[in-house]
C-alpha cells in the first residue's frame, strides 16, 4: 500500500518529525511512502545519512511539493524519485528556509492589505515556524470588524484563505505569487533533470476560479509525467475525470493523503493506495 503525499514539521504548521512519519507508516502497514514537504527535500537529505529501516521496513521515495506561479495562476507540482542532493540545493537556493519565505510572504500580504484600506494591528503575534503567513494575516484582518465591509467576495475560514481567496484574480487581496514561487517549466525541469517524475498536485483543490481542464492541458503541454488523481479533496466523479484524462494522454497516476498533523488537530490517517498508483 502507498501514500505519496505526506508532510512533516519541515512544512509550515506540521508537527511530525521524519521519525514520527516513519513510525506511523510502519504502524499503518504501508509499503511505500513519499515525504513531500513544501519547497524542500531536506527530509530525504537527512535520510541519506540515516537508516530508515530501523523505523520503517518499506520503501521511502524521494519527494517534494513545489509551489508554482505560472502566468499568475498558483498551484503545486510534486516531484518523485529524484537525486536528492541537487534538488535540495536548488530548493534552498530558490526558496531559502521556511521561516524566511513565510516572512517575505507575510510582509507582502500586510502591505497589500494596508494599501487596500484594511486596518491591521501592528503588534499581532506570529511564529513563522508554526503558522502560515496567510492564516496569520487573515486573523489579523478579522480582528477588526470594520474590515469585513471591504471583502468583495465571500471569504472562507483562515485555513483556505490562500487556496481559495488570495489566488483568485477577482478577489480584493489577490496576490501574484510570482514574486516568491517558481514557474511551471522551472519546477518540472529541476525534477526531471535530476532523474525524477513531475506530477500536478490535486487539480481540484485550487480556487474555483481555476479551469481544471485548462490547468491539466497546461501542465501536460509543459511536460508533466503524471497527475495526482487520488486525494481526499477529490470526489469520486472528479477522480473518474482525472483517470480518463491520464488514460487518454498516457500520463502516470499518483495519489496520497496530503497528510499533515497540525497543533491541536487530531491525527489523520495515511492513504492506502495500491496498483491504481502507477507513478512508482
Amino acid at each position: 500500500m502507498k501514500d505519496l503525499h505526506i508532510k512533516t514539521n519541515l512544512s509550515a504548521g506540521g508537527q511530525d518529525s521524519v521519525e514520527d512519519i516513519l513510525r506511523k507508516a510502519q504502524s499503518e502497514g504501508l509499503q511505500t511512502i513519499s515525504i513531500t514537504d513544501h519547497n524542500t527535500a531536506l527530509a530525504h537529505f537527512v535520510l541519506k545519512h540515516y537508516n530508515p529501516k530501523n523505523l520503517f521496513k518499506g520503501t521511502v521515495v524521494s519527494g517534494i511539493e513545489i509551489d508554482v506561479c505560472d502566468k499568475g495562476l498558483t498551484f503545486e507540482i510534486l516531484g518523485y524519485g529524484f537525486d536528492v542532493v541537487p534538488v535540495q540545493n536548488w530548493a534552498y537556493k530558490t526558496f531559502a528556509t521556511l521561516d524566511i519565505r513565510q516572512a517575505k510572504l507575510r510582509d507582502k500580504l500586510l502591505a497589500l492589505a494596508e494599501a487596500k484600506g484594511f486596518k491591521l494591528k501592528k503588534d499581532w503575534p506570529w511564529d513563522a515556524r508554526t503558522e502560515y503567513a496567510h492564516f496569520n494575516v487573515f486573523n489579523n484582518i478579522m480582528a477588526t470588524p470594520g474590515n469585513l465591509k471591504l471583502w468583495n467576495k465571500p471569504v472562507p475560514d483562515g485555513s483556505e484563505f490562500y487556496r481559495l481567496s488570495t489566488t483568485d484574480k477577482d478577489f480584493v487581496l489577490y496576490l501574484d505569487m510570482g514574486f516568491l514561487w517558481v514557474g511551471l517549466k522551472s519546477a518540472i525541469g529541476v525534477i526531471q533533470k535530476n532523474g525524477g517524475k513531475a506530477v500536478l498536485a490535486h487539480p481540484y483543490k485550487y480556487t474555483t476560479a481555476v479551469n481544471v481542464t485548462g490547468l491539466l492541458d497546461r501542465c501536460r503541454l509543459a511536460g508533466v509525467d503524471g497527475i495526482e488523481v487520488y486525494h481526499p479533496k477529490h470526489s469520486p466523479e472528479q477522480i473518474k475525470v482525472l483517470l480518463e484524462y491520464c488514460k487518454k494522454h498516457k500520463l502516470l497516476i499518483s495519489g496520497g493523503s496530503g497528510y499533515i498533523r497540525k497543533a491541536g488537530e487530531p491525527a489523520a490517517r495515511f492513504a492506502k493506495l495500491g496498483k491504481e498508483v502507477t507513478i512508482i
